[in-house]
């Protein structure tokens, strides 16, 4: 077990480890508040694992890869100016060699998920890849209310990244405190599964992840209609 460390903004004992950034006070508490005021006034779904829903982008069949974006209306308005502050800060923060920014270049909010978890339902994210077809590379996960940890998992039994003969099995753990932004991208987004497992999860927690459009989808007819459907902000309210 490996500890992730934002000041470093990798993990020591495990230099290899390579494709996890976080962005401290990526929000104000005002700004959070707001936020979740915003949200409270949309209408979540069950989910799984004692979850709660909140979807804004194209329905997605994993099974099938097919993708239908005719119900997909667009973002919310909150969502782009995120997006451009996410590019501020990844700008300013982090050296252009950092592989970060090859990552972000190739982003553009196209999916924004929001999850409600609740510790009297035991909720918790299982261990899981996110789709490859669907999503492109880079995967960003904004924590509000409360902190929890991200645990990040290589040589699971069962799991879709290894053969589990074939891997030492790994986890790196990532504190992920309320209002910070967590970035995955590289080995930390296709090398590794992650989770949110409900022992850290002892609070409400509201999280909200942005994810793009996958290249290889984004060059088919149903791609592009979803990159030009994400252009479109919803009214507030």
């Amino acid at each position: 077990m490996h500890a992730f460390d934002a000041a470093q903004q990798g993990v020591p004992s495990l230099p290899g480890f390579e494709g996890v950034r976080l962005l401290r006070d990526f929000v104000s508490e005002e700004e959070a508040r707001d936020l979740l005021g915003k949200l409270e006034a949309a209408p979540f779904v069950p989910s799984q694992s004692g979850r709660e829903k909140l979807h804004y982008g194209p329905r997605v069949n994993f099974n099938r890869r097919r993708v239908n974006a005719e119900r997909f209306e667009g973002l919310p308005a909150w969502a782009p100016p995120l997006e451009a502050r996410l590019r501020e800060r990844v700008e300013a923060e982090f050296s252009p060699e950092d592989p970060v920014h090859a990552a972000l270049a190739h982003y553009v909010t196209t999916d924004v998920f929001v999850l409600r978890y609740a510790p009297e339902r035991a909720s918790n994210l299982d261990f899981h890849l996110d789709d490859v077809f669907a999503y492109g590379e880079l995967i960003l996960d904004l924590s509000l209310e409360s902190d929890t940890t991200l645990t990040l998992y290589r040589g699971r039994p069962e799991g879709e990244v290894d053969d589990p003969d074939d891997v030492a099995p790994a986890c790196v753990r990532v504190p992920m405190p309320a209002r910070s932004l967590a970035l995955l991208f590289g080995p930390a987004r296709y090398a590794w599964e992650h989770a949110l497992l409900a022992p850290d999860l002892p609070a409400p927690r509201t999280s909200v992840t942005f994810r793009t459009v996958s290249e290889a989808l984004a060059a088919m007819p149903e791609g592009r209609e979803v990159l030009e459907r994400a252009k479109r902000v919803l009214p507030e309210g």
